[in-house]
């Protein structure tokens, strides 16, 4: 169909004014989530500790990690920039014992893929005053409208061994995203709904992490940071 009319260019915009605010408020939630598990590591017996030990983790060739994640992007789809989907990470170590050969740590890279999933109203105050009842887009106002968020990163992961069962991750890189909404427009007979995507380049994104580690080849991953938080298995092999 044609191009977008203006308001769905000003529905995008919308959400990106949040960005910077976005980050701000999860970058406080990850220092409060790194001090709280410090705290709780703190308390590790040093029998059991191991982060003093180089060397002495678990080796695998790659980790399969697929999770459910909660998005919270800082782009007000529809008035909510809340989204959910799945995902699955997978990390390669490029360094077992290091980059601090004092502490049991290791560095690994990460290929993601995650998609997330956004529903509301069409016309979301967010973005366009309500409409009154002689404009054309009054009847749209509660029409159901979705948008979708595909993002691939790449990140350097850095671990921390701290016992056979527990382990903690860093991760910063960039990422691919590919975002595709709807929106109504003019057409024979009335108005239809349409769709919109565009590709952007995300030059950083953050998490911190903590692993428990069922077996030597199943645990579980908690991550949070920006843009998302998740929840899934750790499958190494």
């Amino acid at each position: 169909m044609g191009s977008a009319p203006a308001y769905g260019g000003e529905m995008k915009r919308a959400g990106d004014s949040g960005r910077y605010g976005c980050c701000i408020r999860w970058s406080l939630w990850v220092a409060a989530w790194c001090a709280g598990m410090t705290a709780w590591l703190g308390g590790i017996h040093p029998a059991d500790a191991q982060i003093k030990q180089p060397g002495t983790h678990l080796r695998y060739g790659v980790e399969v990690e697929p999770h459910l994640l909660f998005m919270h992007d800082g782009h007000s789809w529809y008035g909510d920039d809340d989204g959910w989907g799945p995902g699955v990470r997978l990390s390669v170590p490029i360094i077992e014992d290091g980059p601090i050969n004092t502490i049991n740590n290791s560095l690994a890279i990460g290929f993601g893929l995650d998609w997330a999933h956004f529903k509301g109203h069409c016309w979301s105050p967010a973005w366009r005053v309500r409409p009154s009842p002689n404009d054309p887009y009054y009847h749209y106002w509660y029409e159901k409208c979705s948008a979708n968020e595909i993002w691939v990163p790449v990140v350097l992961q850095w671990n921390f061994f701290f016992t056979d069962f527990v382990s903690a991750m860093a991760e910063l890189g960039p990422s691919i995203v590919r975002r595709s909404w709807e929106y109504y427009v003019p057409c024979p007979g009335g108005w239809c709904k349409d769709t919109e995507a565009d590709l952007d380049l995300e030059p950083l994104i953050f998490h911190a992490g903590v692993r428990l580690h069922f077996s030597q080849s199943v645990g579980m991953t908690i991550r949070l940071g920006w843009p998302y938080l998740s929840a899934g298995a750790s499958l190494f092999f």
